[in-house]
């Protein structure tokens, strides 16, 4: 459920601009690691990306359960945060409802439900964290790995990596847009592992993956 502590991954199951009938046209995961979040949404039709964001969560009220997103990179460009109510179904899953503007103006009611899928590896931590030099996010939760970067003139580069546990490797299973300067799974946990644990982190500290320096924005060590 959206309510549970983090970290967490969710999965989009449908959307619904009201009062039509819920549809699902693509393949949607939100991370969550403490009060940050990264979101990627792929069309299933022809595997393009519709959507990407990173930013920042916040809890507004606990009645109804409403949220703030603050995006800090995105792929449409848009500052604008949301804001969303959430209440839990009886099947475990979480309806979110609120107004989007559809047609990028005119606000429009919709509702999307949520499932949360995550499985967090037991001997890996979790994390978010966000370059100081430029606009590029790196999170994991578990076996998902998403990597962003917003370069200045707003062009949007986003991969998203699914660790295969059978062969033991990471698998790129949507990239877009310039990625070069995105480093890879298995660079960053190679580089902050080891960090983890030594000394151990926590969110504000920055790190240093590549010779780039990141904020820690989302931390979460593995029980």
């Amino acid at each position: 459920m959206v309510i549970k502590s983090t970290p967490q991954i969710l999965k989009r199951i449908s959307l619904r601009w009201v009062p039509g009938d819920a549809f699902e046209d693509t393949e949607t995961i939100a991370l969550n690691v403490n009060g940050w979040f990264m979101d990627l949404r792929v069309v299933l039709a022809d595997a393009s990306l519709q959507w990407s964001r990173a930013g920042e969560r916040r809890k507004l009220k606990d009645d109804p359960l409403t949220f703030q997103w603050t995006r800090v990179i995105d792929s449409t460009g848009s500052a604008q945060p949301d804001e969303a109510h959430f209440k839990e179904l009886p099947n475990g899953d979480d309806l979110e409802y609120g107004t989007f503007p559809k047609d990028g103006t005119t606000p429009v009611p919709y509702e999307e439900i949520w499932r949360d899928v995550t499985e967090v590896d037991a001997k890996q931590s979790a994390w978010i964290l966000q370059s100081v030099q430029d606009n590029t996010f790196l999170g994991r939760v578990g076996g998902i790995f998403l990597g962003m970067r917003q370069e200045q003139d707003h062009s949007f580069g986003v991969r998203k990596e699914v660790y295969n546990a059978s062969e033991k490797v990471w698998k790129v299973v949507f990239e877009t847009g310039p990625t070069g300067e995105v480093l890879q799974a298995i660079e960053v946990i190679k580089q902050l592992e080891p960090v983890v644990r030594s000394k151990g982190i926590t969110a504000g500290e920055e790190v240093v993956l590549s010779g780039r320096t990141y904020v820690v924005r989302g931390f979460e060590a593995a029980p």
